[in-house]
């Protein structure tokens, strides 16, 4: 699956270790955040590089990461205009830019360092 970085396993792990050692499972929830640090620092610089006009909203740039218990992920922080005509307001067209310009670019770049993270730190879990 394009734009996605795979760890066979992973849910399995962080439920034993949720159920057996607490401290332990949320040290793998932080690593797993840290992790993904790289990646979304990067698709906030490319965003604000790549995408036309994004300078002027720098907010629209700014990340968040998630962890849950079979993915991490990084999405844009800012959530978008909700209510009536909020199709028509604003850049529809932002969603596409960012997968396209930043976002992907940012994985590709990063999946490589993300795995070797995760295989460290699971590394460490095990030990």
């Amino acid at each position: 699956m394009p734009g996605t970085v795979i760890v066979h396993g992973l849910p399995q792990i962080q439920r034993d270790l949720a159920r057996s050692m607490p401290a332990v499972s949320k040290a793998l929830r932080v690593g797993l955040h840290e992790a993904a640090e790289p990646t979304a620092q990067l698709a906030e610089q490319l965003s604000l590089t790549r995408i036309r006009r994004m300078s002027r909203s720098p907010e629209w740039a700014e990340t968040r990461i998630g962890v849950l218990r079979n993915a991490v992920y990084v999405v844009p922080r800012q959530r978008g205009i909700k209510g009536r005509g909020a199709t028509s307001r604003g850049r529809p067209n932002l969603v596409g830019l960012m997968m396209g310009r930043s976002f992907e670019p940012a994985l590709e770049a990063g999946a490589s360092f993300a795995q070797a993270s995760v295989n460290r730190l699971l590394g460490e879990v095990i030990r």
